[in-house]
Order: structure tokens, then sequence, then C-alpha cells
């Protein structure tokens, strides 16, 4: 959706988007159509479809989330919450200030190749590197776990 064609929208409309094969949420007071994404989502799509039609913002923070799950969320920004109607939250991610920017620089990058093929290899190079700390932290915890058993 071009920048052009969004819009505002009250909670109420975004409420009516809660099912996995129409499903908004709210984060940080922007709307996200997140019924495309749903696959690629690592922490599985039980939990996007318990949070459709709301405001994720809490869920999203509590997880943790990174500074590439903001940018990989860019492309299917939809709009933003009304205005009487947005929250305010105590922390902002970094990007979301400068989403423009760093959504014309991923459009741009996303113009050489396909959106699902873009999201599959920025999964791959994240789940790289989760099994890189997984294995590293399973090691450290044998090893400690072998000499303590001497």
């Amino acid at each position: 959706m071009s920048r052009s064609s969004r819009r505002d929208y009250s909670l109420l409309e975004i409420k009516k988007h809660d099912q996995p094969t129409d499903l908004w949420m709210v984060l940080y007071n922007k709307v996200y159509d997140v019924t495309d994404f749903c696959k690629y989502h690592l922490g599985g799509i039980e939990v996007l479809y318990d949070c459709g039609g709301s405001d994720a913002t809490q869920a999203f923070e509590d997880v943790g989330h990174s500074d590439f799950a903001v940018e990989m969320l860019q492309p299917y920004l939809i709009g933003q919450v009304l205005q009487d109607e947005q929250r305010e939250y105590h922390k902002l991610p970094k990007n979301s200030v400068d989403s423009d920017v760093i959504e014309s620089i991923k459009f741009d990058e996303l113009q050489s190749e396909n959106l699902n093929e873009y999201v599959i290899r920025r999964v791959k190079e994240s789940t790289n590197m989760m099994v890189l700390t997984f294995v590293a932290l399973s090691s450290f915890i044998l090893l400690v776990l072998i000499h303590f058993q001497r």
C-alpha cells in the first residue's frame, strides 16, 4: 500500500479485522495488515491470531522484539489509529520515528526481489544467528555440568 493510500482507522474498525484471513493489529498507534505475514512469523501464527484486531504493543514489547522485527513490519503498514484514540507508550522502537526513511530504503531494496524472497532471506539470517546462539549456550552449559560432575 502506498503512503498516499494510508489513512487513519478507528479502534472499532480495526477490531473487525481479527480473523486469520483478514488480520490487522496496532503497534505504537500504527495499523498493520499482517494477514500475509503470519506464515513468516517466527513466534508462530497463534500469537498473531490472539492479538488480531487489537493493540498488540504490550505483547510486542513483552517479547522483546528486535529492530529487525520492526523493519519487517514496514511493508504491512496501512495507516494509523485516529488521533483522538491514540495511546501514549513508554518506549518507542528506534525505527518507529524514522519509519518513512526505513520504508523507502526497504522498498528500494525490494524492487530487485520479491517480497516473499526478501522476508524468507531475512528470516533465515535471523534463524541462523539464533541457532548459533543456542548451540553456543548449550555447549557452555554442558561444559559446566561436566566440570561439576568430576
